[in-house]
């Protein structure tokens, strides 16, 4: 395993590092709402399933939705969403084009997905598309919601990635020691890991792991950054960082 030492200068001893506590203030829909956000489906091949969403309208006024299904697909490191219309895959059909909504009013939304035989197995990624236009101060302007579909076809799903370019301070003197490296999900479908990030001691005494989960999606490179509280005493540190995943009793480290 690579070793890396941490050196940590501390520039006011006296310093004492407190939880910051955030109180989040409830919000409420307005406008255009489509729900839930994200669902995930498995099918087989030549198979076929169905499934719903909601869009509602939070206004004072009649409301006009159309409705429209998008493939979609995420860039590399910054993980931006990109959306092709019309898919590439043509499965999921939507059993009506548009809705008309009085003010406060919901509707489900009915759709199907039928999977071609020989279909190759692995994630295959949609949207489901709301958009209206909404009048407000100004000209008219066109709003959209988007629910994610992650479709898996069933069959030989592989679950691999790779840790790569990872990258800390030799020297740190400031409270938070920053991290970062990338993760490829180098298989055919997505899943969720929880990336981190410990102080470690020359005597083995660890820090308690700052962290959070993300999704991987199958042959994208995510970058990770992260910051770690740094030790209350100088000295030399290890900092270990990694993720573990959400499929598997699986954790990538480095040291």
């Amino acid at each position: 395993m690579l070793v890396r030492l941490l050196f940590v200068v501390a520039l006011v001893l006296g310093t004492i590092f407190s939880p910051l506590t955030v109180n989040a203030a409830e919000t409420r829909d307005k406008g255009l709402s489509i729900s839930p956000l994200r669902q995930e489906m498995t099918v087989k091949s030549s198979a076929g399933k169905s499934g719903v969403f909601t869009v509602a309208n939070y206004t004072e006024k009649l409301m006009f939705i159309d409705l429209a299904v998008k493939q979609f697909s995420v860039t590399d490191y910054v993980y931006d969403y990109k959306f092709l219309a019309p898919p590439k895959y043509d499965w999921v059909k939507l059993r009506e084009s548009a809705v008309i909504l009085q003010p406060g009013k919901s509707k489900e939304i009915q759709f199907d997905v039928e999977v071609p035989a020989k279909t190759t197995p692995g994630g295959y990624y949609f949207s489901l598309f709301a958009s209206t236009t909404i009048d407000g101060d100004g000209l008219p302007g066109t709003v959209q919601a988007a629910s994610l579909l992650y479709l898996v076809v069933d069959g030989s799903l592989v679950r691999t990635s790779i840790l790569q370019n990872d990258s800390i301070p030799f020297w740190v003197t400031g409270s938070e020691i920053p991290y970062k490296f990338d993760v490829k999900n180098t298989g055919n479908v997505h899943f969720s890991a929880y990336f981190y990030g410990q102080t470690e001691t020359l005597f083995g005494s660890k820090s308690q792991e700052v962290g959070t989960g993300r999704l991987l999606m199958p042959g994208v490179v995510r970058g990770i950054e992260g910051k770690i509280p740094t030790p209350f005493l100088p000295g030399i540190y290890k900092v270990n960082y990694g993720y573990d995943v959400d499929f598997a009793d699986i954790v990538i480290t480095k040291s």
